[in-house]
């Protein structure tokens, strides 16, 4: 077995025992169900045939009053009739109502995990996924739960079942064909899995490549105005039609495998059926056997044969597509998110803000080379901090370790005296404001996204924020205010209009640091000076860090930090780095337009 096989296999038993675990956490619906299931197989299949046989018995032997059916079949009648009604209608819906309750509650477990171990998951991890795959990924290991679980109960289950009973019931009356079947049955199922095995392969590719598609198709959806500006539809539509034309070959392949087995097994069950009839032709001619022995052969042999092509066909193409479709996300919810929080996590004793970089020693995820070593940098409580340097000098890597969004390969930091791996991330990222460049808008309301900052804030304390954010303005021009859907990211808002939200959600949360990558250089100048004012009215009273790409806006900082490869070069107020004359002047001096030049 070639390595990627082993791999595959290996995914394939995690699956398996992925929905397995969630299945037993609702044992009482899951044993329910197959008892019903089982109980389903044997009372509407195969007790019925035992009934008519039992009638053919009395037929041939003549034990029966010429003219007096009901002393003669009353009983037996009235059993099959008992049997039937309450094998086929209520034990057969009392085993779809148990599996429904239990299907129900493993889909909301499933979706619940799958959402809850995304969104722990790091910044890198979805930096390196498509979002739209992600969500695809998702509902394909939701679907293929249902589907796997509906093939068990409804095929698998009563292909055993059936087999089990048949065995038992025709081997004291025809060992022989008791036998055959034993062997026939074997060596069928052996060549069906060896069979779809490579069909299992090209579902897992098929699955690969939809998810794919749908990485595609979100991507060009979600910026969809940089296609429409750059004049790329032609582009993007080369793209789309490459993804879908692997998706198109990828089910060709499948397809082409599947109709190759569909054929095979249907002629082997065409073989069994004859046999079946020829068997039972033999055993009235040549053996002798009686009319209820040859009906039941014939009848059990049937009901087999209808398993065998079923699993065949059926059963194991919906265990491979399950597989298939589960396999992405099997392996993503086997990967551990890089960032933990502590085993025994730390009180959370973060309250004025200082903030103290200790021989701190960095490297990124897809770097070699430390971009922090020994780092040491202290941050005092309330202090208005700038940051300043080129790009990749580590302004952002500063912040986002702060934030925990990143690891530190070694040495500290804390707030407050704390270490920050010591405590929860949910604990330390709600004593942080981070306000991004890019607002991050949800496709809710105006109120909604302001009130994500501080669930549970009523619409008096969201107006009043929004004032501070000088955001009221224009939200109370808009007809429906603060009830205005902003569209995904926010796209129904101008850039200055979605900061200023932005703000709004900062300033109603009030953690004692805030944390701002600051956004003001693609704005015009009445945005930029209402956001300047909003930035300083949520700055007021906290620790501030400011990533600076125009340094016009860092010039009343308390300090201005000064980075080159991860290494700070120079520190003080705006006023002492001019006077320096050193890398601060320098930059200051080369801006264009106010902007630092790379």
């Amino acid at each position: 077995m070639s390595k990627q096989s082993k791999k595959r296999t290996n995914v394939n038993k995690q699956t398996v025992a992925l929905f397995w675990q969630h299945a037993y956490e609702h044992k009482t619906f899951l044993f329910s169900a197959l008892i019903s299931g089982l109980s389903f197989v044997f009372s509407y299949r195969f007790l019925p045939p035992l009934i008519i046989a039992n009638i053919f018995d009395k037929i041939s032997s003549r034990q029966y009053i010429a003219g007096d059916f009901m002393n003669s079949f009353g009983a037996i009648f009235v059993a099959y009739l008992l049997v039937v009604i309450v094998g086929g209608v209520f034990i057969g819906r009392l085993q779809n109502f148990f599996l429904v309750q239990l299907e129900k509650r493993v889909l909301f477990d499933i979706h619940n995990r799958i959402f809850n171990h995304l969104v722990a998951q790091s910044n890198n991890f979805h930096a390196n996924r498509f979002g739209g795959s992600l969500v695809s990924q998702a509902n394909k290991f939701a679907g293929a739960y249902v589907r796997l679980t509906d093939t068990i109960f409804y095929q698998i289950n009563g292909l055993i079942l059936s087999f089990i009973l048949a065995i038992i019931i025709l081997y004291p009356r025809a060992p022989y064909v008791a036998l055959f079947l034993v062997a026939f049955s074997v060596i069928f199922v052996i060549i069906a899995i060896a069979i779809t095995r490579h069909i299992r392969k090209l579902t897992t590719l098929l699955a690969k490549a939809q998810n794919k598609q749908t990485g595609f198709l979100a991507d060009a959806i979600a910026n969809v105005i940089a296609v429409k500006s750059f004049a790329k539809e032609g582009f993007e539509k080369k793209r789309y039609i490459q993804a879908t034309s692997q998706t198109r070959s990828a089910y060709q392949r499948l397809v082409t495998s599947v109709i190759k087995r569909e054929f095979i097994f249907s002629s082997v069950n065409a073989v069994l059926l004859t046999a079946s009839l020829l068997i039972a032709i033999i055993g009235v001619v040549n053996f002798d056997s009686d009319v209820a022995t040859v009906f039941l052969i014939f009848t059990y042999i049937g009901i087999i044969a209808e398993g065998l092509w079923i699993f065949g066909n059926h059963a194991l193409k919906n265990i491979n597509q399950s597989l298939g479709d589960a396999y992405d996300m099997t392996e993503i919810l086997h990967i551990s998110p890089t960032i933990q929080d502590p085993a025994n996590p730390q009180k959370l004793a973060i309250t004025s803000g200082s903030i103290q970089f200790k021989d701190v020693t960095f490297t990124h995820a897809d770097n070699n080379e430390a971009l922090f070593k020994k780092l040491n940098l202290s941050i005092k409580a309330g202090e208005k901090i700038g940051l300043v340097g080129h790009s990749g000098s580590g302004k952002t890597s500063i912040t986002s370790l702060i934030l925990r969004f990143a690891d530190i390969d070694g040495g500290s930091i804390t707030i407050d005296g704390q270490d920050i791996r010591d405590i929860r991330q949910a604990d330390l990222r709600s004593k942080i404001t981070y306000v991004p460049q890019e607002p991050l808008m949800f496709h809710r309301t105006i109120a909604e996204n302001i009130e994500y900052g501080k669930p549970g804030a009523d619409f008096k304390q969201i107006k009043a924020i929004a004032k501070l954010a000088n955001a009221d303005e224009f939200i109370s021009k808009i007809p429906n205010k603060y009830d205005t859907l902003v569209g995904e990211r926010g796209v129904k808002l101008s850039g200055g209009q979605r900061q200023r939200i932005a703000i709004a959600r900062a300033m109603i949360k009030d953690a004692p640091i805030v944390v701002l990558d600051e956004a003001t250089s693609a704005l015009d100048s009445e945005s930029e000076g209402l956001i300047q004012d909003a930035l300083w009215k949520l700055m007021a009273n906290k620790t501030a860090i400011v990533i600076a790409h125009r340094l016009s806006t860092i010039q009343k900082m308390d300090r201005i930090i000064v980075l080159e490869d991860g290494r700070v070069i120079e520190q003080g107020s705006h006023s002492q780095l001019i006077k320096k004359k050193g890398k601060y002047a320098e930059l200051w001096a080369h801006q264009s337009g106010g902007f630092i030049e790379d």
